[in-house]
């Protein structure tokens, strides 16, 4: 969410309008993650968040807003979505569709608050939202799958210059060529993209679910891996307790198909492939300065990766406790 469009006071008032707002009182730009652009806005004496979509199409939209919406009416957790005068779900701005979100409370935990309680909780969140996914009847094709990582990764060449990133290649290469071969497991809705920095906290409860860009229909086993990916590292290796009370929580909360079950350890790997090249994509040579995008560090998912290549797929049974 790095700011690729600049807007300026005239600019925000003229936006907020759409959803018949008063100027803004406060502006706060967001410059984390690289998909969209983001500003925190006070008007009217409310919070608010406004996204304005960066290059997604409008099919991709619509089917975010359908998942927000379903979710919302399933009391899932997840941001209320304002409509735009006249009801629609999104107005333009600055020449691009935007979605203005009311605000959410609570807190992202930092890394160190992590604990294999919070663990469990995103477990069982992941569990409701699976169980969910099975009376969404809308479909899209995950636009991060491999298709997109094989065309990252053929935009990286021979590293461009970078040491690191060039020695990482035939590591990034030979789990390219075995995701070809991801073995096929219960798909449905999933959320992509389940980092911490996308859960809010009051007290112990996830009050709210943030960020459903990346919401598509794939394997269960994929959103499992990314969580695991996302919440149980911790001094540059997997914790097991965490690993394990995550799985636990997700387990104890829906009946796990055993394919999903057989099928983590893979896409685990997947998940860590995807966001090792996305980041070395969108933020090691990102052209945005650091003032409008927050860069992530892509070597901590090449760290995740080769720790699960290592460990195999008896290791991880045993990280996850399977």
């Amino acid at each position: 969410m790095g700011i690729y469009t600049v807007l300026g006071d005239a600019d925000l008032a003229a936006a907020l309008q759409k959803w018949g707002l008063p100027p803004p009182d406060r502006v706060l730009p967001e410059p984390k993650g690289v998909m969209n652009t983001n500003y925190h806005v006070w008007s009217g004496g409310r919070r608010f968040f406004l996204r304005v979509s960066e290059g997604k199409s409008a099919a991709e939209l619509a089917f975010e807003v359908a998942v927000l919406r379903y979710l919302a009416e399933a009391r899932f957790p997840v941001p209320v979505l304002v409509p735009a005068e006249g009801g629609a779900a999104a107005a333009e701005v600055a020449g691009r569709p935007a979605l203005l979100f009311g605000y959410a409370a609570g807190e992202e935990l930092s890394a160190v608050d992590v604990t294999p309680d919070a663990c469990r909780r995103v477990g069982e969140q992941l569990a409701r939202l699976h169980d969910l996914a099975a009376g969404f009847p809308a479909e899209q094709a995950n636009p991060y799958g491999l298709e997109r990582v094989r065309a990252w990764f053929a935009d990286l060449g021979d590293g461009r210059g970078d040491a690191e990133v060039a020695a990482a290649l035939p590591l990034f290469r030979d789990e390219l060529a075995r995701a070809a071969g991801l073995p096929g497991a219960p798909r449905g809705l999933v959320h992509g993209d389940l980092f911490r920095d996308n859960v809010l906290w009051i007290g112990g409860r996830v009050a709210a679910v943030l960020d459903w860009e990346m919401a598509c229909t794939d394997a269960f086993a994929l959103d499992v891996g990314v969580a695991l990916c996302a919440w149980c590292w911790a001094d540059r290796a997997f914790d097991g307790e965490r690993a394990a009370a995550l799985l636990a929580g997700y387990r104890g909360k829906r009946r796990v198909e055993p394919e999903t079950l057989a099928a983590l350890a893979p896409w685990a790997r997947f998940a860590a492939l995807r966001f090792a090249v996305s980041r070395v994509h969108g933020y090691a040579w990102a052209s945005v300065g650091a003032d409008r995008l927050v860069k992530k560090d892509w070597r901590r998912y090449r760290d995740r990766l080769a720790a699960l290549r290592a460990m195999g797929d008896e290791g991880f049974a045993a990280l996850v406790k399977l």
